[in-house]
C-alpha cells in the first residue's frame, strides 16, 4: 500500500500522461480506503477514458460503496454503455 492521500489517487487516476497500469493502481488504492464518491467522480468523468471510468465503476461494486453506485444509475450522470455497465454491476451486488 502506497502513502498516497485520496487526493493524489485522484490526480493520478486522472492524469492521461500517467502509465494505465499507475492509473489502475491509483484506483485500487481509492478502493482499498472505501473512497466511494472519488471513484464515483472518476467513473463519471467525460474527459476520461473509457477503460479508468470502467475500471472506477468496477471498484465501486462494493458493499461499502453500493449505494454509492445506486446513485450513479439512478441519476444521469453517465452514458450509454458505462450506464448499462454501472445497472449490471448494480444488479450483481444486490444478487451478493
Amino acid at each position: 500500500m502506497s502513502s498516497r492521500t485520496p487526493q493524489e489517487c485522484v490526480d493520478l487516476a486522472v492524469d492521461s500522461s500517467a502509465s494505465k497500469a499507475d492509473r489502475e493502481d491509483a484506483i485500487d488504492e481509492l478502493k482499498t480506503a472505501n473512497e466511494c464518491d472519488e471513484l464515483a467522480d472518476i467513473a463519471a468523468n467525460d474527459d476520461l477514458g473509457s477503460d479508468i471510468r470502467q475500471r472506477a465503476l468496477r471498484a465501486l461494486a462494493t458493499p461499502q460503496c453500493d449505494s454509492m453506485l445506486e446513485n450513479l444509475v439512478e441519476g444521469d450522470r453517465l452514458d450509454g454503455s458505462l450506464q448499462q455497465r454501472a445497472e449490471d454491476l448494480l444488479d450483481d451486488t444486490d444478487e451478493g
